[in-house]
């Protein structure tokens, strides 16, 4: 029996585009790893490092990103990115802010 091909943990039109719209913003990937938006799942700093060098500079990742943020774009789909809010005992909680992409 084969070993089995690893599953990209990646979500190219969720992850990507959430990965990519963060760090355009100006957020550091320490931040994003402590959930500053929120993923398909949690990344390590590491896999955030890895995912955006290879967006960048792997030809096939990025190519293949590139079209499905396209494609996630030009369909108007709706994504929720959570907020930061600080409840009454001063822990930050989040909650769910709707964005419409067709106006980004």
């Amino acid at each position: 029996m084969g070993a089995l091909a690893p599953v990209s943990p990646w979500i190219p039109e969720d992850d990507d585009f959430i990965l990519k719209n963060a760090v355009e913003a100006g957020a550091s990937l320490e931040s994003l790893a402590k959930g500053a938006v929120q993923f398909s799942r949690r990344f390590t700093v590491r896999e955030l490092q890895n995912r955006c060098h290879a967006l960048l500079y792997d030809p096939v990742i990025s190519a293949d990103a590139a079209a499905r943020m396209i494609e996630f774009e030009r369909n108007g789909l709706t994504k929720c990115v959570p907020a930061d809010n600080v409840n009454e005992s001063g822990l930050k909680k989040r909650k769910k802010i709707p964005i419409n992409l067709e106006t980004m």
